[in-house]
């Protein structure tokens, strides 16, 4: 009986080192536009709430990234002492002739090591609709994209 429960401490100990080498220690946030309309982040950008900034694109996005399922990456944001990782942004949208016809609020939440894939209060305004997809977590790049729609 307790040649059984060390080998169970054993295991148990082997996984409890092994997860840390693992793990994925940032996420990133992308947008992949299917829409005809063109996105413009406000000029404040993403606004980091936990964690640290690594990347940030600040440009328009335009119709061209429907074609990549995976879309442009807008933010990369790295865990403070292996926690929270939370961020949003607001983007607005034009037609062809720079007319604003709504705007997209984005959101995003995880923790590092124990997966939370949140999109929490992500939503659009206007003609656009917004579907959230969260792939990878534990040991794979941790990516929320963005399919605008």
């Amino acid at each position: 009986m307790i040649k059984m429960m060390f080998r169970i401490l054993i295991l148990l100990l082997f996984f409890g080192f092994i997860t840390p080498v693992f793990a994925s220690y940032w996420s990133s946030a992308r947008i992949a536009n299917s829409s005809p309309y063109i996105f413009k982040s406000l000029p404040g950008g993403w606004h980091i709430t936990e964690g640290n900034k690594l990347f940030e694109y600040s440009g328009a996005i335009d119709v061209g990234f429907s074609a990549d399922i995976w879309g442009r990456e807008v933010l990369r944001v790295g865990f403070s002492n292996n926690s929270l990782s939370e961020a949003e942004a607001v983007y607005e949208y034009f037609d062809d002739n720079s007319v604003k016809q709504g705007e997209c609020y984005f959101q995003f939440h995880t923790r590092d090591y124990v997966w939370e894939p949140s999109f929490r209060e992500s939503r659009c305004t206007g003609p656009v609709s917004l579907m959230t997809e969260h792939r990878g977590g534990g040991g794979k790049q941790d990516v929320y994209i963005y399919v605008l729609y």
